[in-house]
């Protein structure tokens, strides 16, 4: 569907017809269209076996997000469940990466805790006024201690 320039000249006591509503259902059409997603949901676990002082990517391959945008605000979200491996404590930090720039502060955009049972975490970030283009998100992370992020996380991005 193509968006129609709405009329906006109405005269007071003119109809609105068949073609005007049809318009404006047109135009809810086109700009459901504009509304782009990229998403990923997680095969298999991913586990990191050694401490990580930088973040790095959790998959670089396929938690790794390109976005062509009209320009605008982007709403980020990504959910999983965490486990460590070990009877000891694990820290665990989450951020994204945006064409080559970190979003979040020193502990990324969320920090927690995890030990030796399921732990499910998530967040929903609004990155705003992203020039039109191409864009890459990655979902990065900073652990102390063995962590294993368990198939069915997922991770996308929304061009709102």
């Amino acid at each position: 569907m193509a968006w129609t320039t709405p009329k906006t000249d109405w005269n007071t006591g003119e109809l609105v017809t068949a073609d005007h509503i049809n318009a404006i259902g047109e135009n809810f059409a086109a700009l459901k269209q504009l509304s782009t997603v990229v998403s990923y949901t997680t095969k298999a676990d991913i586990v990191v076996d050694t401490d990580q002082e930088l973040f790095e990517d959790v998959d670089s391959n396929n938690l790794n997000l390109t976005l062509v945008t009209t320009g605008g605000d982007v709403l980020v979200h990504f959910h999983g469940v965490f486990t460590s491996d070990n009877d000891s404590f694990a820290d665990n930090c989450l951020d994204i990466l945006l064409d080559g720039n970190r979003q979040g502060g020193e502990d990324g955009l969320i920090r927690f805790g995890v030990y030796n049972r399921r732990r499910a975490q998530s967040f929903t970030r609004l990155l705003q006024n992203l020039s039109a283009g191409s864009h890459t998100f990655k979902l990065q992370w900073r652990n102390w201690f063995r962590v294993r992020l368990f198939a069915g996380a997922q991770f996308w991005v929304r061009e709102i």
